[in-house]
């Protein structure tokens, strides 16, 4: 259990040092979209690691690992391959923008939730971590194309990683039928 919470510990300190790191004046309507932006995207993704924690989903937790921890490595090593500056870098705000770390963290969360427990969680999930993606436009953070391909990194190491929760004791399977397809549900009681 150290060990998950000093996981966590560790991926909540590299996004909220990167969410740190743009800093420049912005009107009290930027900030708090920013704002709330940069929580809502913590929230997203460390709510699913809490909520596969809490329901003993040891499996969940190791697949949230793999999805969130490729989805910031491969955002932090392309931002500085690519070298791309921010779109107020003139405002005296470091860092680079492609592609954008927040949207690629909340997408990387509301993708684990929608593959491991389905679209009635994922949708509300999504429509959060596009409003993450459109606070960092909105503060001049980012271009449209940085949260975009944060998304896709975010969702697609999902699909590489994520797989649907089964509590123990439930199966499912499809079979092919003549003109159709059957779908088998078996648990025990």
């Amino acid at each position: 259990m150290m060990k998950k919470i000093l996981v966590a510990a560790a991926a909540l300190g590299i996004v909220s040092d990167g969410a740190l790191a743009g800093w420049r004046p912005l009107s009290k309507s930027e900030t708090t979209i920013e704002n709330i932006g940069t929580w809502t995207g913590l929230l997203i993704t460390f709510s699913g690691l809490a909520y596969s924690t809490m329901i003993q989903d040891w499996q969940g937790d190791l697949q949230w690992g793999l999805s969130v921890g490729s989805t910031v490595a491969t955002t932090e090593i392309l931002k500085y391959v690519v070298r791309e500056d921010r779109p107020n870098q003139a405002e005296d705000a470091p860092g680079f923008t492609f592609p954008s770390g927040h949207a690629s963290f909340a997408f990387a969360g509301a993708g684990y939730w929608e593959r491991r427990y389905g679209w009635y969680v994922g949708a509300p999930m999504y429509a959060a971590a596009t409003f993450v993606g459109y606070s960092r436009v909105h503060a001049n953070r980012h271009h449209w194309w940085d949260v975009v391909a944060g998304a896709g990194i975010g969702i697609g190491f999902n699909y590489l990683f994520t797989t649907r929760y089964m509590p123990s004791g439930i199966n499912a399977s499809v079979s092919p039928t003549d003109g159709g397809a059957m779908l088998r549900f078996n648990t025990r009681f």
